[in-house]
């Protein structure tokens, strides 16, 4: 026999539904900008995903549930494992994006290195909460 969910686990599955999601957009949105002219056309999809995806996700959930998942120690330290991944997602992709950026003679380095830094970075807090959180 199924058990039935508690609201703080309802609030648990829905966080993760909108982590997943939120990393989900910003894979999307990430490697449109890199592709240039791409951002311009995926636009729209883009839109369109994030629109269905918040209407799908109105689920009621008990704010009191909600607030006490975020307040959970546990939580705390996923979120602080997961900046931390980040920040050094970040400072050792710089170096790696300068070389080969340079190497490569892109015409848009800077802005290439910087797309490609707040992406990775994104993505990895994203995933890392994904990962870490109960």
């Amino acid at each position: 026999m199924a058990e039935k969910l508690t609201s703080i686990d309802a609030a648990a599955r829905m966080s993760h539904r909108h982590l997943l999601a939120a990393l989900g957009l910003v894979l999307l949105m990430g490697v449109a900008a890199l592709q240039g002219g791409a951002l311009w056309t995926l636009l729209p999809v883009i839109i369109t995903i994030t629109a269905a995806a918040l209407y799908g996700m109105v689920k009621r959930v008990d704010p009191r549930a909600l607030e006490a998942m975020r307040k959970d120690e546990l939580r705390q330290a996923s979120l602080q494992r997961a900046w931390r991944n980040g920040f050094f997602a970040m400072l050792g992709l710089q170096p790696a994006l300068a070389l080969a950026l340079s190497w490569s003679g892109a015409a848009n380095a800077v802005a290439l290195m910087a797309g490609g830094a707040v992406t990775i970075g994104s993505a990895t807090v994203l995933a890392s909460l994904l990962w870490y959180d109960r």
